[in-house]
């Protein structure tokens, strides 16, 4: 198989005619290809993958019954939504949306997979290095005062570990 210099090459000799034609190709090649460019070149379609994470991490079926949180698939999902280069604010959004999936699924159903525990703490972790990474001081604070009194409404023993990395992220109690 060829390199990626190998196919620039290629790709760079031929026509400006042909070279637009490859790129219909690749724009419809995939869903996951349409998504990809639309971000990267027209930074368009970010909420797109926030739709798909909140989908994905529904706890419970449109009638109530339980459903299990396919950590496979929020993974790929954030990967993707890596690659693209969306932009932080909207990763953090995302890195949210899978720690209250996780975390609302642990509390509706009293517990779950390992994994959850395990995805509620790395998502938490994940969203608060990004909050404090793009939010100014007053916004800051405002929004770790809303994850404090989140934090505060989930007080079961399941979740001391998570109150300590809040407070070692921040500084702050809970």
């Amino acid at each position: 198989m060829a390199n990626l210099r190998e196919i620039k090459k290629a790709f760079f000799e031929l026509s400006n005619e042909e070279q637009e034609v490859i790129l219909k190709e690749i724009y419809n090649f995939s869903k996951d290809m349409k998504e990809f460019l639309n971000v990267r070149l027209l930074n368009d379609g970010e909420e797109l993958y926030i739709k798909k994470l909140r989908k994905a991490t529904e706890s419970s079926t449109p009638n109530g019954s339980p459903k299990t949180i396919k950590v496979a698939q929020v993974n790929s999902i954030l990967d993707k939504a890596k690659k693209s280069k969306i932009k932080k604010d909207t990763l953090c959004e995302m890195e949210w949306v899978a720690f209250d999936g996780y975390m609302t699924s642990l509390d509706e159903y009293g517990g779950g997979p390992e994994s959850y525990e395990n995805k509620v703490y790395d998502h938490l972790k994940n969203y608060l290095l990004l909050l404090k990474d793009t939010n100014e001081n007053k916004e800051l604070n405002d929004e770790l005062d809303e994850v404090k009194h989140y934090l505060r409404e989930h007080t079961n023993m399941y979740y001391d570990h998570i109150w300590e990395l809040f407070e070692e992220i921040t500084g702050q109690s809970v």
